[in-house]
């Protein structure tokens, strides 16, 4: 089973593009989703997509405050341990 931060990276990578580009996400998700370029419709479209995939709460908000990819696959984690 793919770890956290790999479906995470996956999401992100199938979900997301800035200018018609796939995000290009680093392996140690430390990317900043709003200094990347991404748009706060796609940071919304993303959360949904992540409460589902993970089935918890999470929310757009979420993904802001804890502002990058790395910090969303920890906080992940820590919610489902």
């Amino acid at each position: 089973m793919p770890s956290i931060s790999e479906r995470i990276k996956t999401l992100v990578e199938e979900n997301i593009e800035v200018d018609g580009q796939a995000l290009d996400v680093p392996d140690d998700l430390n990317i900043s989703l709003a200094d990347a370029g991404v748009s706060s419709l796609d940071i919304v479209a993303l959360a949904k997509r992540i409460a589902q995939d993970f089935d918890m709460e999470f929310s757009a908000e979420d993904c802001v405050k804890l502002g990058s990819l790395k910090a969303v696959a920890e906080a992940l984690g820590s919610r489902s341990a």
